[in-house]
């Protein structure tokens, strides 16, 4: 019941976090490619931009590209058949900030940069192609967040069953020493009794005592009267 909480807590937390993430693809200048191009643009939340360059590099090595990588990535004769028969390259980059890790990618076609203005069906399956990228990147770097918390939840519960298990010493301990305690007082009360009873042997016995005296004071007056 604990855990089934911990992780319904957990996942309300996940959802509205995740509400904030408002992730909708971008058409703008960026420079690329050693120059100002139309370039598309996405948001990509919770993963550092290492981590989503390398993802990039996977989605654009699917589309059959040669993939480079020194100051942006740069992905060499690609080619898919949403894009059309001929080959096209890929300008992208991976810019970190306090809200997060933006991704901008602008695609020459040879001679032209793709825009939605000049190229409507290529450039929807590009935007397409980035927000679903940016969707998935962002709830894998969620997952990352949902697993470094399972294991802090792991670790406090098994912190609760700790300290259950030692509440659960402490109480057998007083069971233990509450018994003792009522042992020893039978015992006193049985020692009082007993104490009692020695007395009253005494007694008897110092009667005993005194009549055995007067009988060996007899002997003894007999002893000397023979003559």
């Amino acid at each position: 019941m604990k855990k089934l909480l911990f992780l319904f807590l957990a996942i309300i937390s996940v959802n509205i976090s995740f509400a904030q993430y408002k992730i909708n693809v971008k058409e703008k200048s960026e420079n690329l490619g050693g120059s100002n191009h139309n370039a598309f643009s996405v948001m990509i939340y919770e993963l550092e931009a290492k981590e989503v360059e390398k993802a990039w590099k996977k989605v654009m090595k699917k589309m059959g590209a040669s993939v480079q990588s020194k100051k942006e990535m740069f992905g060499d004769d690609a080619n898919t058949k949403e894009m059309g028969e001929n080959n096209f390259d890929l300008y992208a980059k991976a810019i970190e900030s306090d809200k997060g890790v933006e991704l901008c990618v602008a695609v020459d076609l040879g001679g032209a940069f793709l825009s939605s203005g000049q190229h409507s069906s290529q450039a929807k399956y590009i935007k397409d192609l980035m927000y679903k990228f940016a969707v998935e990147e962002t709830k894998e770097g969620v997952r990352g967040i949902i697993k470094t918390e399972e294991k802090i939840q792991a670790g406090l519960e098994k912190e609760q069953k700790d300290l259950e298990k030692g509440k659960e010493k402490l109480e057998k301990d007083i069971e233990g020493y509450t018994k003792a305690i009522e042992d020893a007082k039978k015992a006193i009360e049985q020692a009082k009794k007993d104490i009692e009873k020695n007395g009253k042997d005494q007694s008897e016995k110092q009667k005993e005592i005194v009549t055995q005296v007067k009988v060996v004071e007899d002997v003894v007056a007999k002893e000397k009267a023979v003559k």
